[in-house]
C-alpha cells in the first residue's frame, strides 16, 4: 500500500509545482509582450530619426525635392502603417461588409500622425532651403544681367507669338496693298 501511494504521488504534480509553473508561464508571456512593445518603440524612434537623416542626406546628394519628400514620408510612416496594417481586416459577404483596425488602432493612428509631422517638418526645412536658394539664384542672375547692360529680357512665349502674328498680318496687308497698286498702275 505504501508503494501505491508513492506511485500516485509521483504521477500527479504537486499543487505548489503547478502554481509555480503557471507563474513562470505568465511571467514569460508578460516579458514577451513587453519585449514586443519595446521593439515597436525602438523601431518607431529609429524610423523617425532615419527619416530626418535620410532627407538631409538626399538633400546633400542633390536629389530632387519630390524624391526626398516621398522617401522621407515612407520611412517615417512605416511604423504606423505596420501597426494599422497588422490589425486591419476586411470581410465582405452577400448580407454585409465589415472592417476592423485591430485591437489598438489609436496607437497606429498616433504613430501615423507623428510620422507625418516628423516627415513634414524635416522636408519642410529642406523645401525652404531650396526656395531660398532659387530666390538667391534669380536675384544673382538679375544682378548679372543688369550689370552687363543687358537688363532687357525677351518677352514670354505668348507675347512673342502675338508679335509674330501681328508681323505676319502686317506683311500680308502690305503685300496685298502693293499687288493692288501694281494691278491699277
Amino acid at each position: 500500500m505504501i508503494m501505491l501511494l508513492e506511485e500516485d504521488e509521483e504521477q500527479q504534480p504537486n499543487q505548489e509545482t503547478i502554481r509555480y509553473l503557471t507563474h513562470i508561464e505568465q511571467k514569460l508571456y508578460t516579458d514577451i509582450e513587453t519585449r514586443k512593445r519595446v521593439d515597436a518603440g525602438l523601431l518607431f524612434l529609429a524610423c523617425q530619426i532615419t527619416s530626418c537623416s535620410l532627407s538631409w542626406l538626399l538633400f546633400q546628394l542633390q536629389v530632387t525635392l519630390s524624391i526626398i519628400q516621398v522617401s522621407s514620408a515612407i520611412v517615417s510612416l512605416l511604423p504606423g502603417l505596420i501597426d494599422v496594417g497588422d490589425g486591419f481586416s476586411f470581410s465582405f459577404t452577400s448580407e454585409s461588409w465589415e472592417f476592423t483596425l485591430g485591437q489598438k488602432p489609436l496607437i497606429g493612428i498616433i504613430k501615423l500622425i507623428i510620422g507625418g509631422a516628423v516627415s513634414w517638418n524635416g522636408t519642410g526645412k529642406i523645401a525652404a532651403e531650396v526656395l531660398q536658394t532659387n530666390t538667391g539664384i534669380a536675384e544673382t542672375y538679375q544682378e548679372i544681367r543688369s550689370s552687363e547692360g543687358l537688363s532687357y529680357q525677351l518677352p514670354n512665349i505668348g507675347v512673342s507669338l502675338a508679335i509674330a502674328l501681328v508681323a505676319v498680318l502686317l506683311i500680308g496687308f502690305l503685300k496685298k496693298g502693293f499687288t493692288k497698286n501694281e494691278n491699277q498702275g
